[in-house]
């Protein structure tokens, strides 16, 4: 009897025409994993990216193990668990990039506190220099947190009578959106003993992995062969010209930590940080939308600008193999460097074409 499963799609043998190109942007539209060992080898100075975090956000398949299979028909993932498919698909990227990027060349890449070592291990096992992390606090986050006590009178088969849920009534950047008003009276016993507590902190923290290709031979050597090798620290300086640190606030955390600790030395101690007076989670005027497109996970633009800057030579090439609505790609084009990016989802390319239109007209 023949075997009923499918035989996956041949992979492509040489890089498929961009969806867009210019003088300051290439983007194609595929897997990342396909294409980025298809592209020139050691062609690219640095690479600066938000890529999934392996969280299923949203119900989203790209953040999912069901789409990180969907990148790997060839390997056998029988009995991996989702994390162990994550760290499987951040391998298969990670050895992509390590193709494309020169010797030296540095990687900047965001990660979600859960999964964030399985990214990292990734990037190792696919060969990178693990450099140093960047601790990004912002104050917007929103906790995803089971209400115990609320579900406890669920389980008992108990409702709330004046438990108050506000639903949206369209779909917005994050989809339909219900927000709960009032908690409601715990109804039973056992919800009563549970009542606030959840399963979950909120969020005010994500980590930024530095890692950078080997170089060949010394790190001097490098630099004069590849023109790569080193981090860009009196371009990435603040306030006067400081050492950028791997830690770096919003505007709301850095005016906290200055309420609560007042000054020092004659002048607030955010000064002492990269704050650069970042934007928060990105605002709707951030969140560029093209017939009727948004994307959920946008990062600051100053944040990505500031990243691109520390780790790409003047005028060099950055890779963006997860482009999403393009924020890295405006960053980039808008600091006078060249992106090559990678996009899955056609829905998006008119968001980072729109991105660039703006970056031009600023």
């Amino acid at each position: 009897m023949p075997d009923p499963t499918p035989s996956p799609a041949p992979r492509l043998a040489e890089i498929p025409a961009p969806v867009f190109a210019d003088e300051r942007a290439t983007l194609y539209l595929g897997d990342t994993v396909e294409l980025l060992p298809l592209l020139p080898e050691a062609s690219i100075d640095a690479l600066v990216t938000d890529p999934p975090y392996g969280l299923s956000f949203n119900g989203q398949a790209w953040d999912d193990a069901s789409g990180f299979r969907e990148s790997l028909p060839h390997i056998d993932m029988t009995g991996m668990s989702a994390p162990e498919v994550f760290e499987t698909w951040c391998t298969a990227w990670a050895a992509g990039a390590l193709h494309a990027l020169k010797p030296g060349a540095y990687v900047a890449a965001f990660g979600g506190a859960r999964t964030w070592h399985r990214m990292v291990r990734g990037i190792e096992n696919a060969g990178f220099e693990i450099r140093d992390q960047i601790a990004w606090l912002h104050t917007t986050g929103m906790p995803k947190s089971l209400d115990l006590s609320h579900t406890i009178d669920k389980h008992h088969g108990m409702q709330r009578a004046d438990r108050v849920v506000q639903a949206t009534d369209h779909d917005g950047v994050l989809g339909a959106t219900r927000t709960v008003l009032s908690k409601g009276t715990p109804v039973t016993e056992d919800a009563t003993r549970w009542e606030g507590w959840g399963t979950a902190l909120r969020p005010a923290f994500e980590p930024i992995i530095i890692a950078r290709k080997p170089p060949e031979g010394s790190v001097v050597r490098n630099v004069l062969s590849h023109g790569v090798g080193g981090l860009n620290i009196d371009g990435a300086g603040f306030a006067d010209g400081r050492w950028p640190t791997n830690v770096a606030f919003d505007a709301s955390q850095a005016d906290a930590l200055d309420v609560l600790t007042g000054t020092w030395q004659s002048e607030s101690l955010s000064r002492k940080f990269p704050i650069f007076r970042f934007d928060r989670k990105p605002s709707a005027a951030e969140r560029p939308r093209a017939f009727g497109v948004s994307h959920s996970t946008v990062k600051p633009l100053a944040l990505m600008r500031w990243l691109v800057t520390l780790v790409t030579p003047p005028r060099g090439m950055v890779l963006e193999p997860f482009a999403g609505s393009g924020t890295t790609v405006e960053a980039a084009a808008g600091a006078g460097f060249c992106v090559v990016a990678v996009e899955k989802d056609a829905a998006y390319v008119p968001l980072v074409r729109s991105r660039l239109d703006r970056s031009s007209r600023a």
